[in-house]
């Protein structure tokens, strides 16, 4: 408790010493923006912006948008059920996601499931490869996945209403009106989808039974300049899933899942001068499960909950055009509870400290620490090296190391049924080098990594025949990531075209074996073609056979084409088709829970 004190005292006279000085004009650095900063405090590390014309021509989940579009493989138990990220061969909750630069895993299981997220609340959506824990704390192993909302006082009165339906009778809507100014921002997102999502099993005669769902989805982000100097922001989200969960190729099913998810968030950001600012930032997160083992008896259910309340200080200071330093200090207080958990509170306090310094025109380098202290836990002191050297015009050459870790979750130190409160934290030492090309047109990017970990989490049975979560793994992942990205305007014409392949080994160093559902080669390309009121676009995905639990699955190719065509009036309409798995084929992302056959889509997109 004497360190919360503390840091509320260290608050409290920043904020007072700030407010003393002469009220001046502040000239906004560019600093303050999230992409920048992740970019500037990430040396060494592949950082991928995804426009919002590729997240549009990506279906209508998150999940697809990062299986096409990124190196990250997709565990997916049926189209639009629970879905878990590998990221180098890392599992779920070994990647963090970051909304607004807040880490939002679940403080239940340690996961994000990527089918919870509405992506046409998002104004972008960034990957980072590579370990983050230094900046983003537990979780960010194998990389980072950032969900971003731009408050940006500028003059600006859009709204967007969209209308899509297709196979399987799937249908989506949502609204997105924005209005800003010089002083005021305010932006307001409702998307709604419901599908019975009964594909056919293809080569037998059973479909996806029991497989229907429906999301709702409310943001809200609002902004207030109060001065050249002062500027408080407020982000908004809930999401409410009623999912049954599918039948899969060996038993039926008759079970449920509801969820809500709540996150808010209150940002206030102080320009002390053009090259110092000071960002208060306080959360609320929650997320609430209840789960039916028959959906037919209502009454009988299980569930849980978790409440996040946060503090943030950061403090970020331009020395000159060569350092940057930047300053965290955060406090966080977690409540978790459910009938299969006792209630349970963790305090969390952490300091940051970052340095980015350019020595010359060729070299660069940044260093970062963290040390967390949690109420009657150990957490690991954990850091990251970065440099950059900048060899010419069109080169460049990075190197990177980084300790990350990933603390145990509450269902893992306190389940009723099996919780080990004895657990020690995952850690991971991570190496890696990049290489960065670009000519004109074309951008190329390689990055070679290998990471070792210790003390992984797994859940094994007992001497009693119970299932308890124990420190046993060892694992090692090696391999490479490759993108190509090439945009080319002549006149009428724009094409573009950007492609993706990692290859990854992941092994148990204890057992020598590889780890499960990890394919070992992952590609995806896009090709895009626009022609005054015409886009036509081609999308490729090629997952390698993984292994799964005693078997393995087959490698697999999925193709995916859309037309649309823009009819230009004073109210602009946007009409796209997109058929999807074009050649029908028969494939799996996790064991006997095949996806959707070839099906198509119809969207209305219309800004006014």
């Amino acid at each position: 408790m004497q360190i919360k004190y503390l840091l509320i005292v260290v608050v409290f006279l920043k904020v007072n010493l700030i407010l003393a000085q002469k009220d001046s004009i502040i000239h906004l650095d560019e600093i303050v923006l999230p992409i920048t900063t992740l970019k500037n405090f990430s040396k060494g590390y592949y950082t991928k912006i995804l426009t919002d014309t590729i997240v549009k021509q990506n279906g209508i989940s998150l999940t697809d948008v990062l299986r096409y579009n990124s190196f990250i493989y997709f565990k997916e138990n049926g189209y639009g059920m629970v879905s878990s990220p590998s990221f180098r061969g890392t599992n779920a909750s070994q990647t963090a996601v970051v909304w607004n630069g807040i880490n939002i895993n679940s403080q239940l299981n340690g996961q994000t499931d990527f089918n919870t997220i509405e992506i046409n609340a998002l104004d972008n959506v960034a990957i980072r490869s590579g370990g983050g824990s230094v900046l983003f704390g537990t979780g960010a192993i194998g990389g980072t996945v950032h969900l971003n909302n731009d408050i940006l006082f500028t003059h600006k009165n859009e709204k967007e209403l969209s209308f899509s339906y297709g196979s399987f009778s799937t249908l989506q809507t949502h609204f997105t009106g924005t209005h800003s100014t010089s002083k005021k921002y305010v932006n307001t997102t409702v998307s709604y989808t419901i599908s019975e999502n009964n594909y056919r099993f293809l080569g037998t005669d059973l479909s996806n039974e029991n497989g229907a769902f429906t999301t709702y989805s409310i943001s809200g982000n609002f902004g207030y300049k109060f001065s050249e100097k002062n500027q408080l922001k407020f982000y908004s989200t809930t999401f409410v899933g009623d999912r049954n969960l599918s039948r899969t190729l060996t038993a039926p099913a008759t079970s449920k899942y509801k969820n809500t998810t709540t996150k808010n968030l209150l940002e206030w950001n102080h320009f002390i001068s053009s090259k110092e600012i000071l960002t208060l930032k306080s959360a609320v997160l929650g997320e609430k499960y209840t789960y039916f083992e028959d959906h037919t008896k209502p009454h009988f259910f299980s569930g849980g909950n978790s409440l996040r309340l946060i503090g943030l200080l950061d403090y970020k200071k331009k020395f000159s055009s060569k350092i940057n330093f930047n300053s965290i200090f955060s406090y966080e207080n977690v409540i978790g509870k459910g009938d299969n958990l006792h209630q349970k509170t963790r305090n969390i306090f952490a300091g940051v400290l970052l340095l980015n310094h350019k020595v010359n025109s060729i070299i660069s380098y940044g260093i970062q620490f963290r040390k967390e202290h949690i109420t009657n836990y150990n957490a690991p002191f954990v850091y990251s090296l970065g440099i950059d050297f900048k060899l010419n015009k069109i080169y460049t050459v990075s190197f990177n190391t980084s300790k990350n870790f990933r603390t145990p979750t509450f269902n893992d130190l306190y389940w009723k049924f099996g919780g080990n409160p004895n657990l020690k934290p995952e850690t991971s030492h991570q190496y890696e080098i990049g290489n960065q090309l670009k000519m004109g047109d074309v951008h190329f990017q390689f990055n070679g990594f290998y990471i070792v970990s210790n003390d992984l989490i797994q859940w094994r049975p007992d001497a009693t025949g119970n299932w308890t979560p124990v420190n046993v793994a060892k694992s090692a992942n090696n391999g490479f990531e490759t993108s190509i990205s090439y945009l080319k305007n002549l006149g009428n014409h724009q094409l573009y075209f950007s492609s993706n392949y990692s290859f990854t080994i992941a092994k148990n160093k204890v057992t020598n074996q590889d780890l499960i559902y990890v394919p070992k080669h992952k590609a995806n390309f896009l090709v895009r073609y626009n022609f005054k009121k015409i886009t036509l676009f081609y999308q490729q995905l090629f997952n390698g056979k993984v292994i799964a639990i005693g078997e393995e699955l087959p490698s697999f190719a999925i193709g995916n084409l859309g037309v649309d065509y823009k009819i230009n009036s004073k109210t602009p309409l946007v009409i796209g088709v997109k058929m999807n798995n074009i050649f029908n084929i028969n494939y799996q992302n996790v064991l006997n829970r095949p996806m959707p056959t070839r099906n198509i889509h119809a969207t209305l997109n219309l800004k006014f």
